[in-house]
């Protein structure tokens, strides 16, 4: 996931697609976040989800290099899409394009995920260009590329025959390949850790996770084992029948609460084989797969 001061981009798993395509009320779920109608910016934007989870289902290397969900952080809404046409090709150039809701539009929230996107791609040393392409007018889009650093290249022909505008950024020179965006966070930890703070006496660091078992951990661990593990595998990773990788999963409590309960896809609901709180259970417990 890339944070921004007003923003999350998380991307977009298998899990996600297949939410959003059984609804906005069931993406809204999964997330832990609201949805309003027309969430994803456009028609066009809403119409590439379908093609897109079929693409990317074919080639799941291109996660992170695919969709982004944009979620307004302090409002907890789905506000949009953006992200990356696919990962970088033998150039280094990468094309970004972003899709936001009418309502949140003129307050810099596209300027805010762009650079988010060509900070992140520029963040690996193989990309040397980012592009993105415009409808042939000046427009807010162009203004929003401007304000991130891509300059006009000029017009073309994108895929479908209509003619388009290129604007691309070449990679900063002495630019470091620093990898995705730290979160606050994982920011502080490591200032925390250039500070000697690691340095603190044992007996003043909190207990390991294993130590830590919540109510809900053991009697969740043992539920999962019973009814989760052929798919997922002890660790989560397994994969079978298109089980998801658990440690790599976005779902916070409360879509992993969904999802358990009424099964997405391949994966079987649960609601009436396990009480409301043996499905909380399972889900905490599959939270420390890590």
């Amino acid at each position: 996931m890339i944070e921004t001061p007003r923003l999350q981009l998380i991307p977009c798993t298998p899990a996600h697609f297949e939410a959003a395509l059984a609804g906005r009320h069931v993406l809204a779920a999964v997330l832990g976040v609201a949805a309003a109608p027309g969430w994803a910016g456009s028609p066009e934007a809403e119409a590439v989800l379908a093609p897109g989870y079929q693409h990317l289902r074919r080639q799941p290397t291109l996660q992170g290099w695919w969709i982004y969900l944009l979620v307004h952080r302090s409002e907890q809404q789905l506000i949009g899409l953006a992200g990356f046409k696919g990962r970088p090709d033998e150039q280094g150039s990468v094309e970004i394009g972003y899709s936001l809701m009418e309502a949140y539009r003129g307050q810099g929230l596209a300027t805010e995920a762009t650079q988010a996107l060509v900070d992140f791609a520029f963040g690996h040393a193989q990309v040397q260009r980012v592009t993105a392409l415009t409808l042939p007018t000046h427009s807010a889009s162009c203004r929003v590329l401007e304000k991130c650093g891509l300059q006009f290249v000029g017009p073309s022909l994108d895929p479908n025959g209509g003619e388009v505008w290129e604007w691309a950024r070449q990679r900063p020179a002495g630019a470091s390949a620093a990898g995705p965006l730290l979160t606050a966070a994982a920011a502080l930890l490591v200032f925390l850790s250039a500070c000697g703070e690691s340095k603190a006496p044992a007996t003043d660091a909190p207990a390991p996770p294993a130590a830590v078992a919540t109510a809900a951990i053991d009697p969740g661990k043992a539920l999962f084992e019973q009814n989760c593990v052929l798919c997922h595998g002890p660790d989560g990773k397994r994969g079978l029948n298109g089980a998801h990788d658990l440690t790599k999963s976005n779902l916070n409590q409360m879509g992993r609460v969904y999802m358990v309960t009424n099964g997405l896809g391949k994966m079987p609901g649960f609601k009436g084989q396990l009480t409301p709180e043996q499905i909380e259970q399972v889900a905490a417990y599959s939270l420390t797969l890590k």
